[in-house]
């Protein structure tokens, strides 16, 4: 996906305006949730969304999406990463 087909997404779900999160080299997070929901798509680098069931590695251009309460782990790559953020 380009960011500008992100972009048009997030408006067509109802998200904010969009913000950059950087997250550093091999940044490891723990377990958490949030009151909100978030849609993320990674500009730089690689990401991994460990979920309940799942880890999902993503690379440039892929996305997903958070429902608030929903509990994830965020995990960055070698080089770092750079998202794409909106959240409602």
């Amino acid at each position: 996906m380009t960011e500008d087909e992100f972009r048009s997404e997030l408006a067509a779900r109802g998200y904010n305006e969009p913000r950059n999160a950087e997250f550093e080299p091999h940044a490891d997070g723990d377990l958490h949730s949030h009151d909100f929901s978030a849609m993320a798509m990674v500009t730089k680098g690689e990401f991994r969304l460990g979920l309940e069931d799942e880890t999902r590695v993503m690379g440039v251009g892929d996305w997903c999406e958070v429902a608030a309460g929903e509990l994830h782990s965020e995990h960055a790559g070698p080089v770092g990463a750079t998202l794409l953020v909106g959240t409602k």
